[in-house]
Protein backbone atom coordinates (compact mmCIF):
# COMPACT_ATOMS: atom_id res chain seq x y z
CA UNK A 1 0.00 0.00 0.00
CA UNK A 2 1.46 3.12 -1.17
CA UNK A 3 1.12 6.56 1.80
CA UNK A 4 0.83 9.95 0.61
CA UNK A 5 0.78 13.22 2.62
CA UNK A 6 -2.10 14.46 4.33
CA UNK A 7 -3.51 11.15 4.67
CA UNK A 8 -5.17 10.05 7.24
CA UNK A 9 -4.14 6.89 9.15
CA UNK A 10 -5.05 4.84 12.45
CA UNK A 11 -2.13 3.22 14.37
CA UNK A 12 -2.44 -0.28 14.92
CA UNK A 13 0.64 -0.92 17.47
CA UNK A 14 2.05 1.07 19.97
CA UNK A 15 1.01 2.84 23.21
CA UNK A 16 -1.11 5.29 21.01
CA UNK A 17 -2.69 2.51 18.78
CA UNK A 18 -6.65 3.53 18.02
CA UNK A 19 -5.12 7.06 17.21
CA UNK A 20 -5.98 8.98 14.43
CA UNK A 21 -2.73 11.02 12.09
CA UNK A 22 -2.37 12.87 9.50
CA UNK A 23 0.72 12.18 7.57
CA UNK A 24 2.99 14.82 7.33
CA UNK A 25 4.93 13.33 5.23
CA UNK A 26 6.53 9.75 3.67
CA UNK A 27 10.54 8.49 4.01
CA UNK A 28 10.76 4.81 2.38
CA UNK A 29 8.72 2.62 4.89
CA UNK A 30 8.42 5.01 7.62
CA UNK A 31 5.92 8.06 7.84
CA UNK A 32 5.90 11.01 9.65
CA UNK A 33 2.67 11.25 11.63
CA UNK A 34 1.55 14.34 13.90
CA UNK A 35 -2.27 14.76 15.47
CA UNK A 36 -1.64 18.21 17.11
CA UNK A 37 -1.98 17.54 20.37
CA UNK A 38 0.43 14.59 21.98
CA UNK A 39 2.17 14.47 17.96
CA UNK A 40 3.13 18.34 17.27
CA UNK A 41 4.16 19.09 14.02
CA UNK A 42 7.00 20.43 14.55
CA UNK A 43 7.61 17.57 16.37
CA UNK A 44 5.94 14.10 14.17
CA UNK A 45 6.58 10.80 15.26
CA UNK A 46 8.16 8.45 12.82
CA UNK A 47 6.34 4.80 12.55
CA UNK A 48 6.20 2.01 10.20
CA UNK A 49 4.01 1.92 7.39
CA UNK A 50 3.52 -2.09 8.84
CA UNK A 51 2.18 -0.18 11.97
CA UNK A 52 -0.71 1.95 10.36
CA UNK A 53 -3.87 1.24 8.43
CA UNK A 54 -5.18 3.83 6.43
CA UNK A 55 -8.62 5.48 7.37
CA UNK A 56 -9.29 7.69 4.17
CA UNK A 57 -8.07 11.07 2.90
CA UNK A 58 -10.10 14.57 4.28
CA UNK A 59 -10.96 17.95 1.96
CA UNK A 60 -9.72 20.07 4.55
CA UNK A 61 -7.81 23.54 4.39
CA UNK A 62 -5.27 22.07 7.02
CA UNK A 63 -5.11 18.98 5.02
CA UNK A 64 -4.77 21.37 1.57
CA UNK A 65 -1.45 22.94 3.11
CA UNK A 66 -0.44 19.58 3.64
CA UNK A 67 -0.43 18.56 0.50
CA UNK A 68 1.03 22.12 -1.24
CA UNK A 69 3.77 21.53 1.55
CA UNK A 70 2.91 25.09 3.32
CA UNK A 71 3.18 25.22 6.96
CA UNK A 72 0.24 23.85 9.03
CA UNK A 73 -0.30 24.74 12.84
CA UNK A 74 -1.46 22.54 15.21
CA UNK A 75 -4.54 24.11 15.91
CA UNK A 76 -5.77 23.09 12.51
CA UNK A 77 -4.34 19.93 12.22
CA UNK A 78 -6.28 18.88 15.39
CA UNK A 79 -9.69 20.62 13.85
CA UNK A 80 -9.85 18.38 10.53
CA UNK A 81 -8.74 15.82 12.50
CA UNK A 82 -11.90 15.99 15.29
CA UNK A 83 -13.99 17.03 12.42
CA UNK A 84 -13.16 13.58 10.11
CA UNK A 85 -13.60 11.61 13.69
CA UNK A 86 -17.30 13.63 13.65
CA UNK A 87 -17.41 12.37 10.04
CA UNK A 88 -17.02 8.87 11.00
CA UNK A 89 -19.28 8.73 13.50
CA UNK A 90 -22.42 9.96 11.92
Amino acid sequence: MSFEKAQIVRSCRGHDSGQLFCILDVEEDRLLLADGKRRRVNHPKHKSCKHVALVGEWSHPAMEKVRAGQPVRDRELRAALAAFRDQMEV
